[in-house]
């Protein structure tokens, strides 16, 4: 089934950059040569995925054993530092997404990263409570609010035929990092300590970061005389052969996709999605171990599913330029399901491997559609702006996830209530997509 005006409109409406406030001579002159630029956009924000990991919940939870152990604090007290940086960081988005739209993300990223890689070598020194919260709740606020705002938004403005796939492989970044560097922090944690894994993540995050970033991210084709795609808007075919008119995609603005019920239903599936995603990657380390799996094993299980979610973002991202993303996205949210009750049962380290490469795959897949199908659905003009303003209820979500679940463990002493729980919420995601159809206007 071939998918049909999903990712293209053919309105009149002309999509045209309203702030050039990154066109200059010098970037200019750097575009020029046989690669469409949109794909150094790609790369970058690989980069960045890829160092924003060292924020996400599956490196923090395999910090949560050791800073308990040493200071005595529970698991739920930990939580709620990343709870209160998540809420705080959906406030921030509702601003930034206005701020990225119109004057780009080159900065703003890189300020972010700067920020966040300071407060990680801040992390190595802590020893107290309110230490802890205060350096998480920046880190928080600024990856939520800021870093994945960011990353989620710019790639969309670059492409529009081959939009599935520059997201997806852009995004792959998130997923190569969620293998990595859990890896390499538990690896330095057990031969130097978590103070040490702590500030060398924060100077992998600036190594890796902050000179592409200030070179060579932009913010849309147009301000460098581009348009989406790299192609001669004479010339475009689009993937299934037909013709098409780069450059004149339907874009929703913020007032007008609020008028739309797919805007709230997708809203309420990508709340409930991050509620229960980041109660799940919060605590797999110590859901694991707790399990009797070596903590080397719990991260090499983690790292098996994060290179599972790269295929299957991947995979995503082509699919969604060809079939109905509606039906994928319910797809894929069936196939997250069943990795979670793979995941109740799991004994043994054969098991931990299924659950990695079923949950993982359709994971990555599953993140990767919500931020096409938000382009597709509402096009790229305001994208950021339409972002920032669901950010807030699915970091709500987000913030929810780790403490529900960590309270669950310290009131009954296991996860298994709040697991069967995610596969009852994962019936309401489908049945909202299901009833999410593209909107349509006059």
């Amino acid at each position: 089934m071939v998918f049909r005006a999903q990712f293209i409109t053919r309105s009149t409406t002309h999509f045209v950059a309203t702030n050039k406030m990154e066109n200059t001579s010098a970037d200019k002159i750097v575009t020029k040569g046989p690669v469409f630029y949109g794909w150094v956009i790609v790369a970058v924000i690989f980069l960045a995925t890829t160092a924003s990991s060292v924020q996400l919940n599956p490196t923090i939870g395999v910090f949560i054993k050791p800073i308990t152990e040493e200071f005595g604090w529970t698991r739920s007290q930990m939580a709620g530092a990343v709870t209160a940086g998540t809420i705080l960081g959906g406030i921030l988005a509702i601003f930034m997404g206005r701020i990225v739209d119109r004057f780009g993300p080159r900065w703003v990223l890189f300020g972010a990263f700067l920020v966040m890689g300071s407060m990680l070598l801040l992390m190595s020194r802590i020893e107290y409570l309110w230490h802890f919260y205060a350096i998480t709740i920046v880190t928080r606020m600024t990856l939520q609010g800021v870093i994945n705002l960011t990353c989620q938004t710019v790639v969309s403005k670059w492409f529009i035929n081959l939009r599935g796939r520059a997201i997806a492989i852009a995004n792959a970044g998130q997923r190569v990092g969620t293998g990595v560097i859990p890896y390499v922090t538990q690896i330095i944690i057990g031969t130097a300590g978590w103070r040490t894994a702590a500030w060398s993540i924060g100077l992998i995050a600036w190594g890796i970061t902050l000179l592409p970033t200030a070179l060579w991210l932009r913010r849309s084709p147009e301000d460098l005389g581009l348009l989406p795609d790299g192609q001669p808007q004479s010339n475009d075919k689009n993937i299934s052969g037909g013709p098409i008119i780069l450059n004149q995609q339907r874009s929703y603005t913020l007032v007008e996709a609020r008028k739309t019920r797919a805007f709230y239903l997708l809203g309420t599936a990508f709340t409930i999605s991050s509620f229960i995603g980041t109660g799940v990657n919060f605590n797999l380390t110590p859901y694991l171990t707790d399990k009797g799996f070596a903590a080397t094993d719990a991260v090499t299980i983690l790292m098996i599913w994060a290179a599972s979610g790269i295929v299957g973002s991947l995979s995503a991202g082509l699919l969604a330029e060809r079939f109905r993303n509606q039906f994928l996205s319910i797809g894929f949210y069936i196939g997250v399901a069943i990795g979670i009750a793979i995941l109740i049962i799991v004994n043994d380290m054969q098991i931990g491997i299924i659950f990695a490469v079923i949950h993982g795959a359709f994971f990555g897949a599953a993140l990767i559609m919500q931020h096409i199908m938000l382009a597709n659905y509402f096009g790229s003009a305001s994208i950021a702006t339409i972002r920032g303003a669901l950010v807030p209820w699915q970091l709500l979500g987000n913030a929810l996830g780790p403490l529900a679940a960590t309270l669950v463990f310290d009131t009954t002493g296991s996860y298994q209530a709040i697991l069967f729980a995610y596969l009852i919420l994962h019936a309401v995601i489908c049945a909202a997509i299901l009833k999410a159809t593209i909107p349509t206007r006059s």
